[in-house]
């Protein structure tokens, strides 16, 4: 097996493991599911169902949960990019550009930026899968433990 086809086996294999624990967390509830993911570019792409939990007072999909999709991306991101070790968040920061509207399929494609020893840096962007178009972008740090 080359380094790609390594890669991308290990992507598959640490996405289903941190997304069916079986421990009825977060991460599990967020109903996420690996869709791509490009070696040449050191991506993954997930897909996240909207779900009614999920809305706020006009129906939409509340901004904590949005935030809550790029922080379960990038923690399976940094969490096997960290190799043996789990890895935890520093810091993210996110730009809301567009409403997620309930109903929605959307695609959150994450980049990892630096995979150093001390320091993992991803940025992600959030688009809805029917027509393309941007809906939040996002970017942050996680520590290898």
């Amino acid at each position: 097996m080359d380094k790609k086809q390594a890669w991308i086996a290990m992507v598959e294999e640490r996405s289903h493991h941190y997304l069916n624990l079986g421990d009825g967390g977060f991460d599990e509830n967020m109903k996420v599911r690996l869709l791509e993911c490009n070696y040449e570019e050191q991506s993954i792409t997930y897909g996240f169902e909207t779900q009614k939990w999920q809305i706020n007072e006009k129906g939409g999909i509340h901004g904590g949960a949005i935030a809550g999709m790029f922080d379960t991306a990038f923690g399976v991101v940094a969490n096997f990019t960290a190799g043996p070790n789990e890895a935890t968040t520093t810091d993210m920061n996110i730009s809301f550009l567009r409403g997620v509207e309930m109903g929605m399929d959307v695609g959150l494609k994450v980049y990892i930026v630096k995979a150093g020893r001390s320091l993992i840096r991803l940025r992600a962007e959030l688009f809805d899968r029917a027509n393309g178009k941007l809906l939040a972008s996002a970017s942050g740090s996680w520590m290898p433990l």
